[in-house]
């Protein structure tokens, strides 16, 4: 950027503008990376619950949680196969060990998306600090002279 001193009023508009846009945007990847999270939440309690299923028999009852802290009873009757959504609204049915990679490898996926994201995050909040500053600065200087005294012009004499 150049110097805050030369900043034009059209320059501290485009900046007020710019860092608006950028806190939009920061806000947006910030709700995405919560959303991540529970993506990737949601493959890790996948994968635990394949695990707690391992070995179970055949017409074993449990608890099966529906949301809202609601269960039904149920009856597992081939705790060895797990439907597994692939996507556009596709499921595919696999045993428990390809499950668990298949999710081990989207959780992965997951991550690495979570960290770019969070990068992004990063570089954006050093833009909108960087603006920030500028501002700042350019506000204390503005405020600093315009309560200086102005100088009284006197006249010299006998030069």
């Amino acid at each position: 950027m150049t110097s805050d001193q030369n900043l034009s009023e059209e320059d501290i508009q485009k900046m007020a503008v710019s860092h608006q846009q950028m806190e939009y945007q920061a806000k947006a990847i910030s709700q995405q990376i919560n959303l991540v999270k529970e993506s990737i939440n949601d493959c890790d309690k996948a994968i635990y619950t394949i695990i707690g299923l391992e070995g179970i028999k055949e017409e074993h009852e449990m608890l099966v949680p529906i949301g809202s802290g609601a269960n039904i009873m149920a009856r597992i009757n081939k705790a060895d196969k797990v439907i597994i959504e692939i996507g556009a609204g596709i499921s595919v049915e696999k045993n428990s060990d390809e499950a668990k990679q298949s999710l081990m490898v989207r959780k992965e996926e997951l991550a690495k998306f979570h960290e770019k994201l969070q990068t992004d995050l990063n570089e954006l909040v050093d833009k909108i600090k960087e603006i920030e500053a500028i501002v700042s600065s350019l506000s204390e200087k503005r405020k600093q002279q315009s309560q200086e005294p102005e100088q009284p012009q006197v006249p010299m004499q006998g030069i």
